[in-house]
């Protein structure tokens, strides 16, 4: 094998290439392979960091509410709820937020009931959720047979040590002419109807569109000479006379535009924070202009007087990309109609291809477009997409897996005498498992920064982005190449060019369930803390904090705390712990109880941080694809598991095929057959369209061009509305900030 070295050796040399955690002498107890010590560690970290979070955010309830103010401490930023995070106005008892002063935040989590996330978070945050306890009924399911029925099947097996021995547990115990392992059997074939008739109902009834979205078609590739307002509107009154066009907005290139904007909007606040010191007949400010404030603290400006020229710079600046930008509209278009019935018709009835070569689709929300990403057209965004996925390829293709890393330690801690175990054994039994997770929680984050260099239009698309790749490659990361004892992808393909049979004998190590089942407690208790805890955050906001010119920013830096729910990313972690423990809840059924543990600790982390903390993301029509998405990759689960007890099957027949080999063969084509070609599981469409946003306060218009209009309204006369438009067009952006009829 070209496989690096692997992390630990066994006692039996045939075996050193599969596993992939070393052994240390137990501290605890030497049974079950570390799995006490392991549910012991964490459980202690767990109640460490749970009591850190509650001190931390009880701290930020003594400070008050009111959120970015000068008097707020970093903890209210991150612990405390922040009404800023709403998708509609407060005014009725469906989207205030409960009271959960002091300790009471525990218990609210319970008390949030459907209305109250659909009408604070929007329906993307239902589907999530509903997702999840679906998901946790079929595990519990799972779970309760595991330990009920296979593990006492297991247990009669005489292969693997005696009943302190972890080994004794899994599916390795059994003989291989056993007529127990027809219970495995079984048990495999029934999970799928199972998954069918629980995920089926996964569907979320909530609305998905919006009232605006559901009647606006998003027009493309329109030629430069047809980017007006008067010629959409001529063509559609000629082509659908019966369609009543209420409204057409072109779209332009703001990229540009939204960072002088944001830049302006820094300085702005900066400025108001001065004048406000000075008010209070405080000391004035400070400013550093070539660097940051607290590592170059000498040859200082004053704040203020540094403030209002960059104001006054930037506003110039930002209204003379404004004017540049409104002269030249991109080739898309919204053009809004008077109800969902006339929208629905002229997409079912428009011919792409024809003189004009345009492309009608439904829009999408005003909330899921990501303005600046349109000035990319389909061309040079397939060519980014192809350039940007190849180097992530390349790179995961040969550090696929974290093992990397935890050879490269053991080889170093080896060749110091095993200094790790000297200096703490019970830390030498927790560092691997707690570095896998660490290492592995990387990889998403990787993913979801690539796919922002690819521009996608929308949101949504960005996060189905995420989540399918993002779940794809953890599930080689962390389940099949440390099944199999590779460290990349690429010592995978040099396995099965090789036809080394031997490797399939790795998946049914008893050590090696031991590994993922440390994995899964790891992940189930350190893993949802820091989720709470959010520490990439507060790391984030202390480098920011860090670079600033003076105290003025700090208002500007508060703001960029407050983020979006990353749909992609938690899909991807949810559905990669269900798949582990789906895979091994047969061969090994002690790792169900912890990953139902996991499972229920992620729901209620997530439920809370949606509601609470994070501001909602509203992917609407088009999220619908990441909610169906996730519904459908449960099969992998399914699927991965009935091959991995067929393979099982045949490597301990000797390469032969007995009726179990067959029965599973055979189940495993129906399964797919189910799966795939008679697509049993929902679509995730809702089955009304109503709003949980009104039209008016929607409006497709780049908000940039809303928020900048403040500057030339200052300059043109009050008297005449604000227009804005090309040269052969213009249009009137009413002050409100809507624009449909």
């Amino acid at each position: 094998m070209v496989d690096t070295p692997q992390l630990f050796s066994s006692t039996d040399d045939n075996d050193d290439t599969c596993l992939i955690q070393k052994k240390n002498n137990t501290v605890i107890t030497s049974a079950y392979d570390g799995i006490p010590e392991t549910l012991i560690l964490n459980l202690i970290s767990w109640v460490v960091l749970i009591l850190l979070f509650a001190i931390l955010r009880n701290r930020a309830w003594d400070y008050g509410r009111l959120a970015l103010v000068h008097s707020e401490k970093w903890t209210q930023l991150f612990y405390k709820n922040t009404d800023d995070a709403v998708a509609v106005e407060e005014d009725s008892a469906d989207v205030s937020l409960l009271p959960d002063t002091g300790c009471l935040w525990f218990p609210s989590i319970f008390r949030i009931t459907k209305s109250k996330i659909y009408a604070r978070c929007g329906p993307d945050a239902l589907h999530y959720l509903s997702f999840q306890k679906h998901l946790l009924i079929l595990f519990t399911i799972i779970t309760v047979f595991s330990i009920a029925v296979i593990l006492p099947v297991n247990f009669q097996g005489t292969l693997e040590g005696n009943s302190t021995t972890f080994g004794h547990t899994t599916l390795s115990n059994l003989g291989p002419s056993s007529n127990l392992l027809w219970v495995h059997v079984l048990a495999s074939l029934c999970m799928v109807p199972l998954t069918i008739l629980i995920m089926k109902k996964c569907s979320g009834k909530s609305p998905s569109t919006s009232a605006l979205s559901s009647r606006t078609l998003m027009v493309t590739h329109i030629s430069k000479q047809h980017r007006n307002i008067e010629d959409i509107k001529n063509y559609f009154a000629v082509r659908y006379p019966d369609v009543q066009v209420l409204d057409v907005q072109l779209t332009y290139k703001v990229k540009k535009l939204m960072e002088l904007e944001k830049l302006r909007n820094k300085v702005h606040e900066a400025k108001f924070y001065c004048t406000d010191n000075c008010n209070r007949n405080k000391d004035p400010l400070q400013l550093q202009p070539k660097g940051c404030l607290c590592c170059c603290p000498w040859k200082t400006v004053d704040a203020l007087e540094y403030y209002t020229r960059e104001e006054q710079r930037l506003n110039e600046l930002v209204l003379s990309e404004r004017r540049n930008t409104l002269l030249a509209p991109l080739g898309i278009a919204f053009v809004i109609v008077a109800n969902q019935d006339m929208a629905q018709y002229v997409i079912s009835s428009f011919q792409p291809g024809t003189l004009r070569h345009w492309n009608i689709v439904n829009a999408p929300t005003p909330a899921d477009i990501n303005w600046e990403n349109l000035e990319i057209s389909y061309r040079n965004w397939y060519s980014k997409a192809i350039i940007i996925n190849s180097l992530l390829f390349l790179v995961l293709f040969f550090l696929t897996s974290p093992i990397i890393f935890l050879n490269t330690i053991n080889q170093i801690n080896q060749a110091h005498g095993d200094f790790i175990h000297k200096l703490s054994p019970v830390f030498s039994q927790f560092f691997p498992t707690l570095l896998l997770l660490s290492l592995s929680a990387l990889m998403p984050v990787i993913v979801a920064y690539t796919d922002e260099w690819m521009s996608h239009w929308t949101k949504s698309k960005q996060n189905f982005s995420v989540m399918f790749k993002a779940f794809y490659f953890l599930l080689f990361m962390v389940l099949i190449l440390p099944s199999l004892g590779l460290t990349s992808a690429a010592a995978l393909v040099y396995w099965t060019l090789q036809s080394d049979s031997f490797r399939w004998r790795c998946v049914f190590l008893a050590d090696k369930g031991a590994f993922f089942v440390n994995y899964v407690i790891t992940s189930a208790f350190i893993g949802t803390a820091l989720e709470l805890l959010r520490f990439p955050e507060l790391a984030m906001y202390a480098l920011r904090l860090s670079r600033m010119k003076s105290e003025a920013e700090k208002v500007s830096v508060r703001k960029e705390i407050l983020s979006e729910f990353q749909f992609g990313i938690h899909y991807a972690w949810t559905l990669l712990i269900f798949t582990v423990c789906t895979v091994y809840s047969l061969s090994c059924p002690l790792i169900t109880p912890f990953g139902l543990l996991y499972l229920g600790l992620k729901h209620l982390v997530d439920k809370y941080n949606i509601y609470y903390v994070y501001k909602p993301i509203a992917m609407s029509t088009e999220g619908q694809h990441i909610h169906a998405g996730a519904v459908k990759m449960v099969r992998v689960a399914i699927v991965m598991c009935q091959i991995i007890l067929t393979a099982f099957f045949f490597i301990r027949d000797s390469g032969g095929m007995n009726e179990m080999t067959y029965v599973m063969i055979l189940g495993i084509f129906l399964t797919i057959g189910f799966f795939f070609f008679l697509s049993p599981f929902p679509t995730c469409k809702p089955v009304s369209v109503k709003s949980h946003l009104s039209a008016e306060k929607e409006h497709y218009i780049a908000p940039v061009l809303l928020t900048s209009s403040s500057i030339e309204n200052s300059i043109i006369d009050r008297s005449s509305p604000a227009m804005y438009g090309s040269a052969n067009q213009s249009f009137i952006i009413p002050e409100t900030g809507t624009s449909d009829a």
